[in-house]
């Protein structure tokens, strides 16, 4: 009899870990699993990336300029857009228009005032599909001199590659700003328009391409 209940017993017990084990394990990924968002992350390579910014000037000519350093990481999933992600920080200082003077001027308090607010920043929200091929719809956070406002931005996803053994991936993201709503209306007409010596309107375009970490 205490053979028979010290069997049962043992059974028992087995049958318990048995089951504790399997519900803490139900809701587990399998070891090494890992979404394609975590496991996946370009870093930007600012060698190869350009940041280029266009406005009006005079109310009749565009003026272009540049940003010459820019970091972050993204990762763009063209078959699972949702899984993509962008974040960006651009520094102030390194902006470029071919005219040290003018790039004095544009990074003081009448326009960027990098001193203070040092860096651009860029963290996507959301990216969909849009109707051209490998075509998407970037939306996220832009923040600029302390002010952050949603943008949307199309986005072209330029494919994957490899160089120097690395993989690599290249894309080109566009979109326009009013650069009042970020606190910057220096020489900008009464009525807000682009009639001004420098318009409201800024057209963005950053173009480049990262490797995976």
């Amino acid at each position: 009899m205490i053979r028979k209940t010290t069997v049962l017993a043992a059974s028992l017990l087995a049958i318990g870990v048995t089951s504790a084990a399997l519900l803490a394990g139900a809701g587990a990924a399998p070891a090494g699993a890992v979404t394609a968002a975590a496991a996946d992350s370009y870093q930007i390579d600012a060698v190869h990336t350009t940041v280029l910014f266009r406005i009006n000037h005079a109310g009749a000519g565009v003026f272009w300029g540049r940003f010459n350093q820019i970091e972050g990481d993204f990762f763009i999933d063209p078959s699972k857009p949702e899984a993509s992600h962008f974040k960006v920080t651009v520094p102030i200082a390194g902006i470029d228009t071919a005219n040290e003077k003018r790039d004095e001027h544009l990074r003081s308090g009448d326009f960027f005032n990098a001193r203070q607010y040092p860096t651009a920043t860029f963290e996507s929200t959301s990216i969909t599909r849009a109707a051209a091929e490998n075509t998407f719809e970037l939306k996220g956070d832009l923040t600029l001199m302390g002010e952050t406002r949603s943008i949307t931005a199309q986005l072209l996803f330029g494919g994957n590659g490899t160089m120097q053994g690395k993989q690599i991936q290249g894309f080109e993201a566009a979109f326009t700003i009013k650069r009042a709503d970020f606190g910057i209306s220096t020489y900008l007409a009464p009525d807000g328009g682009n009639g001004g010596a420098l318009g409201n309107e800024v057209r963005i375009i950053v173009a480049g391409e990262g490797a995976k970490q």
